[in-house]
């Protein structure tokens, strides 16, 4: 039995060890399994915590990475707040640099604009010095051209004639090429004198030469009458080169007639006797006299193929052979002158009135205040001069603008004519006037011509930059008796003159002109010694030949 229970028992034993083994063997398998699985966990878990380990290292260099990176970024943080700070501190800097700046600028600007207006004040000044010294020079060299003109006629006079020529023409030329007038009277008269610029010739009975009429197309030629009732052709031989005279032939001598006027048409000569007889006479000799139907006539007025002949108290025409009935005057009339297609009547209480191309009277307010006693109308310039009792000659333009006032003659102005832009003028002084109006400086600013055209003045024009022309100073020249007729002669350089005592004189109006022909006579210049002596060191030795 204890076999039995030991054979059992270890059946049992036997059974549980085998059913131990093979559950023991199970569970190994299982524990194997197990074990595999922990090792693989473990390995899992070792590569798990390699990896974590790995994982931390990284994450600790990543750290220690992002430490430094953000230590960096405080760095740079830092260094961004520096630079930003120091960044504003420079815009602060930039800024005001640039405020500096701008206003460097501006300041430069204003330096630089006030250096151009120290350099614009700079260049008026020095073109005021220049203008000025150019004015002393000039005002010098005029100054010293009149002297020379004065010395002229002084040395001429002491007998040096050669000296006087070279000092009348180096005083022409000074105030020729200066802007001077070289209607000067010392200069004039020098040139005069220098190339002997006026004949003289006497009439034969002596009488007063009431008027002169130059012939048309005849240079120096002229009629001359007289109250003596003579009316004489006188012939002029007068320039460089010739032998200077004047030569006459009478026409006709008639004491009973007393010429006031005398005018030439074509080959026709017309005499006014005051006492109211029209002789028309030819060089030929043929004399018609044509009874007038009054007396007291005392001009004589061609307009076109017509005469209008002038009385005191009426007018009357005078074509074709035929004298028109006298067209009474409501004044007494001084004197009268033909204005492109108007005649200008001047009363002797100083009224004025106009008559038309009809033969219309028409009173009109006057042109000037005063008595006009010479009248002349310059078709080429339309200028309408007009000389009242005083002597006073007054320019008038188309407009019937008066341009200027020239204080003429000192007691009544007898005749006035014009040649070029000359006015000339003769009166009750003895004496007659040139007025060379190119040279007058007009108050306008304008020229002679300009002022012609010019029918309201309404500023200056003057440049006061410019060295002004001279203002305008009259020729004057006194002969032997008063001055009763001035003409000029067709040649359009000289001018025939008649006095109360006779006397005719035919003189050169062109300074121009006689400084051309005293140059051609000149045959040597200055010496430096008379240069010196005469004009001085001031003014630079010039040869003018």
């Amino acid at each position: 039995m204890a076999v039995a229970v030991l054979a059992v028992l270890a059946f049992v034993v036997v059974g549980a060890y085998q059913m131990g083994a093979h559950r023991s063997n199970g569970e190994v398998a299982e524990l194997n399994d197990e074990v595999e699985r922990l090792r693989a966990g473990e390995r899992d878990a070792a590569v798990v915590k390699r990896v974590s380990q790995q994982m931390e290292d990284i994450a600790y260099q990543q750290k220690a990475i992002s430490d430094q990176q953000r230590d960096r970024a405080e760095e740079q943080s830092l260094l961004a707040t520096q630079n930003a700070s120091r960044a504003e501190m420079e815009s602060r800097a930039a800024h005001e640099a640039e405020n500096k700046a701008t206003a460097a600028a501006q300041e430069a600007e204003r330096e630089r604009a006030n250096a151009e207006r120290q350099q614009q004040i700079a260049e008026e000044q020095r073109d005021e010095a220049t203008h000025a010294k150019n004015v002393a020079d000039t005002l010098n060299l005029r100054t010293q051209a009149r002297i020379l003109g004065v010395t002229s006629q002084v040395r001429r006079e002491a007998g040096d004639t050669d000296v006087a020529d070279l000092l009348a023409y180096t005083s022409w030329y000074f105030l020729k090429n200066n802007r001077g007038n070289q209607y000067f009277s010392d200069t004039f008269k020098a040139l005069t004198q220098a190339t002997n610029g006026i004949l003289r010739y006497r009439m034969r009975q002596n009488g007063a030469v009431n008027a002169i009429a130059s012939i048309p197309g005849k240079k120096q030629q002229c009629v001359a009458v007289t109250n003596y009732g003579e009316v004489e052709l006188l012939t002029a031989s007068f320039g460089s080169g010739q032998r200077n005279n004047i030569t006459s032939r009478i026409l006709l001598q008639d004491k009973t007639c007393d010429f006031r006027d005398v005018t030439v048409q074509g080959s026709w000569i017309y005499a006014l006797s005051y006492k109211g007889t029209l002789c028309r006479l030819n060089e030929q000799g043929n004399l018609t006299r044509i009874a007038l139907p009054e007396e007291s006539y005392l001009r004589i007025l061609p307009i076109g193929d017509k005469l209008l002949i002038a009385g005191k108290k009426s007018l009357v025409w005078y074509a074709g052979g035929s004298v028109s009935a006298p067209v009474p005057l409501s004044k007494t009339l001084s004197t009268f002158v033909e204005r492109e297609g108007v005649v200008c009547l001047f009363y002797a209480d100083g009224s004025y009135a106009e008559m038309n191309a009809e033969g219309k009277i028409e009173a009109k307010t006057p042109l000037v205040k005063g008595v006009v006693t010479a009248a002349h109308y310059d078709k080429a310039t339309q200028c309408l001069s007009v000389a009242v009792a005083d002597g006073t000659v007054y320019p008038i333009n188309k407009y019937n603008r008066v341009t200027e006032t020239l204080a003429a003659q000192k007691a009544k102005c007898v005749d006035i004519d014009m040649q070029g832009s000359t006015i000339v003028t003769g009166g009750y002084d003895k004496t007659i006037y040139l007025w060379h109006m190119d040279n007058l400086a007009f108050e306008s600013g304008l020229n002679f011509r300009q002022e012609m055209q010019t029918k309201t003045i309404t500023k200056q024009h003057r440049n006061n930059t410019e060295i002004p022309t001279e203002w305008l100073v009259p020729v004057d020249y006194t002969f032997d008796g008063w001055v009763l007729a001035v003409c000029c002669d067709a040649d359009g350089r000289d001018l025939w003159v008649g006095t109360s005592a006779g006397s005719v004189m035919l003189m050169d109006s062109s300074a121009d002109d006689m400084a051309q022909q005293l140059h051609k006579k000149l045959n040597r210049n200055l010496t430096e010694t008379e240069w010196t002596r005469y004009v001085g060191t001031s003014i630079p030795y010039m040869k003018l030949k």
